[in-house]
């Protein structure tokens, strides 16, 4: 009975060969999932006023899965949000499961769209555009300098369009800035959730499964990052798979390729690894004053009364963007170059003070600086060369060189290189940056030895692109005060 029941739902698979059942036109469950087994019974109780046998149920469950993957079609499903290029589709995720449609000629709200949405456990409703559209009301609710509201809006619109590869937005602050009530609005505009915040997971496969089963991940209150999680992160924004061991089998695995806009927020510097830094947009939030605090309840009253007008002015810039793509030329991209082009093209509806890729240049250059200081060989490096244009030598004695300059309470740390293939190692993640800030370093190999050569700028460029005069008066200032 409880096959015939499913089989009267549409089966199928998806790329990755997980079986799902529409239940309704709009409405689509993971075979797998407890809201499906819960309809089996529910439908078993209505049919025979009893509750079905745990094993019959598994059982059935299983010849399910077999008949969507070997008869069933094939589907891709996605969550919360879907980009063709074309158009992009919004799951209201509500409990008519509505669906905005947005192209370049507007936007609308409909009951179907024919695409695949799965509405995983916690996720809730999106605010239902309605009135003009107003983005201009978000910077009511958000603590940050107004030159930074550039890259929030930039963000969900990237969050919210499906624009991959996905920056990862770092909210930055002392205790008391309002860094989870700022992580709350921003999710609850892109992909709101009864649990909104998440704590920070303790192994890569962790944050990966939180990632299957959301369209946003927010990581609330992190102290730093381990490396692990920070290459872990780095491929939630560009993509990259993940494969584990299925279980109860010694062959059999289960991959995972996931891409998914992330917020993360804390005290301490969190980026301070290259490529993470190169990947975020890094937003640090200043004190709130005693007389601007305002109390929960009245904060979001507010909020509520004024999201339906900011999530249509979302809507509009999101039809700007598709509008406008084509012919957004830029003269230097950044590295994460089709999220500039998507914004820019979405800022031609409100014309912002400050563009996004004007706040994305000063963003980088502060979160390149903020590499280099974290690293303690970066820093022995910039104070090497703050008075010569050239050094050479083999790595060993860079090694000694830098030991000499750096001191030995930072020769003592752990992140300091033991070997000249550590410090190989430590200078390859920092290249970028180098050059970004005047300083290339180039390895060569003589007849008897491997040579380094270090080399400065002789003219240092002063621009708002190029200017690393600060970051080497600093750093010599924290090591020489």
């Amino acid at each position: 009975m409880l096959i015939d029941i499913g089989k009267q739902f549409k089966l199928f698979h998806d790329d990755n060969r997980d079986a799902y059942a529409e239940v309704t036109g709009n409405v689509v469950y993971p075979l797998r999932s407890k809201d499906f087994k819960e309809l089996l019974g529910h439908h078993f109780f209505n049919l025979t006023c009893k509750g079905c046998n745990t094993n019959a149920g598994s059982d059935a469950i299983n010849t399910l899965e077999a008949i969507a993957k070997h008869t069933g079609e094939k589907h891709p499903v996605h969550i919360r949000t879907f980009n063709d290029t074309k158009r992009i589709l919004i799951d209201v995720c509500d409990q008519e499961r509505r669906v905005i449609t947005v192209d370049a000629n507007g936007w609308r709200v409909d009951k179907g769209s024919g695409v695949k949405f799965v509405c995983k456990r916690g996720m809730t409703s999106l605010p239902i555009p309605g009135g003009n559209g107003n983005i201009s009301l978000l910077g009511k609710y958000l603590n940050i300098n107004n030159d930074d509201l550039p890259l929030i809006i930039g963000w969900i619109l990237c969050a919210l369009g499906g624009i991959k590869p996905y920056p990862i937005l770092i909210l930055q602050g002392e205790q008391g800035s309002g860094k989870s009530t700022t992580s709350r609005v921003i999710r609850a505009l892109v992909d709101p959730s009864s649990v909104p915040l998440r704590s920070p997971p303790r192994e890569p496969k962790d944050l990966l499964v939180s990632a299957g089963n959301t369209h946003v991940v927010t990581l609330d209150n992190l102290s730093g990052l381990s490396p692990e999680i920070s290459d872990c992160l780095c491929r939630l924004s560009t993509g990259g798979g993940h494969d584990v061991r299925q279980l109860y089998s010694d062959t059999d695995q289960i991959l995972i390729d996931i891409q998914k806009p992330v917020i993360i927020n804390g005290i301490d510097d969190i980026a301070t690894r290259p490529d993470l830094a190169e990947r975020s947009l890094i937003i640090n939030l200043p004190e709130i004053k005693p007389d601007k605090r305002r109390s929960e309840s009245e904060f979001w009253r507010d909020f509520d009364k004024d999201k339906a007008a900011i999530f249509a002015g979302l809507l509009d810039c999101l039809v700007s963007g598709l509008a406008n793509r084509d012919s957004v030329f830029l003269k230097e991209k950044p590295r994460m170059a089709d999220v500039a082009i998507w914004v820019t093209a979405c800022e031609k509806v409100y014309s912002p003070e400050t563009t996004f890729i004007e706040a994305h240049t000063k963003n980088q250059r502060e979160a390149i600086e903020l590499g280099i200081e974290a690293s303690p060989v970066g820093t022995a490096i910039m104070i090497l060369m703050t008075d010569r244009a050239e050094w050479t030598g083999t790595p060993t004695e860079l090694l000694s060189e830098l030991e000499r300059t750096a001191g030995t309470n930072q020769v003592k740390s752990k992140a300091w290189p033991q070997s000249a293939k550590g410090l190989k190692n430590s200078i390859k993640r920092l290249l970028p940056n180098f050059r970004k800030l005047g300083i290339t370093l180039t390895e060569t190999r003589n007849m008897t030895a491997r040579l380094y050569t270090i080399q400065r700028l002789k003219i240092i460029r002063h621009t708002r692109h190029t200017c690393h005069i600060p970051v080497l008066a600093r750093l010599s200032a924290m090591t020489h005060p």
